[in-house]
């Protein structure tokens, strides 16, 4: 049996970093990319969960974490779609929040299948044992201040991609927050996939919150590629990704952060 994983100390060290980050202005509404200013901000603050091994997900964590408190402060009811291991619900749990998880953990998209050992680690996060789609049953309509993803939503296919946001519209208070991080293959093996995949993303978040997109998808690209400050994949995580594979099979290819928040205003 594992034993509860604590990533805070105390209570003490939880008000701080709420207190720290419980801005609204730290997290617009809008489409926006990983940057190396805001992964070196949250390896300074939160380095329980900016790590250093040069995973895209160094910075996606910390950045949902951080937009998370700006957006809707504790102890708001937030709901992850496909986390994984709960490091972040976790996390947010330990700052005061109802957090609920729902993952299969059928280990699809090379994600884990560790269930059991995630419930007993983490025992303040409710974990949902499931697929996130429409009706539900185990979620009330309407009930969540925001619905997060981290890493996840490039891994839908497009043709399920409806679904799952009409899934975020069901679940999602009126004037609830959806946010959500997810990789993005800016150059190489991919990129013409991912290329149509994150504006269909883009465009179904913006149906569903009623917040349209804030800038043209191809200038946005050309602000990504000319900024110095664009956070990439490193090569020690692009070994990491690559899991054993012959290189060949599985080139480098220029891999960046995508980040949208959407905040609802009440019907």
């Amino acid at each position: 049996m594992s034993q509860p994983l604590r990533l805070l100390n105390n209570p003490a060290q939880a008000a701080a970093i709420v207190g720290r980050f419980a801005h609204p202005g730290r997290a617009k509404n809008g489409t926006s990319y990983a940057t190396v200013a805001d992964y070196c901000e949250s390896v300074d603050e939160l380095p329980q969960i900016a790590p250093l091994d040069g995973d895209l997900k160094n910075v996606q964590r910390p950045w949902a974490a951080k937009t998370i408190v700006a957006q809707v402060p504790p102890p708001a009811r937030l709901l992850e779609i496909g986390g994984g291991e709960p490091i972040v619900s976790g996390f947010l749990a330990e700052l005061g929040y109802q957090v609920t998880l729902v993952d299969p953990y059928d280990g699809a998209g090379n994600g884990p299948t560790d269930y059991e050992r995630y419930r007993e680690q983490f025992p303040h996060v409710k974990i949902v044992r499931d697929y996130f789609r429409p009706d539900l049953g185990t979620l009330a309509p309407r009930s969540f201040d925001a619905i997060f993803s981290i890493s996840v939503l490039e891994h839908i296919p497009p043709d399920a991609l409806a679904s799952c946001f009409d899934a975020i519209g069901e679940f999602l208070a009126p004037t609830g927050t959806s946010i959500h991080c997810f990789d993005f293959i800016l150059q190489g093996a991919g990129d013409t996939y991912d290329y149509v995949q994150a504006q269909q993303i883009l465009a179904e978040q913006a149906r569903v919150t009623g917040v349209p997109n804030d800038i043209s998808f191809n200038e946005f690209l050309q602000e990504l590629r000319a900024d110095v400050e664009t956070f990439f994949l490193s090569p020690q995580g692009h070994h990491y990704w690559r899991g054993g594979r012959p290189y060949p099979d599985f080139p480098f290819r220029k891999v960046v952060s995508l980040q949208t928040v959407a905040s609802r205003t009440k019907d």
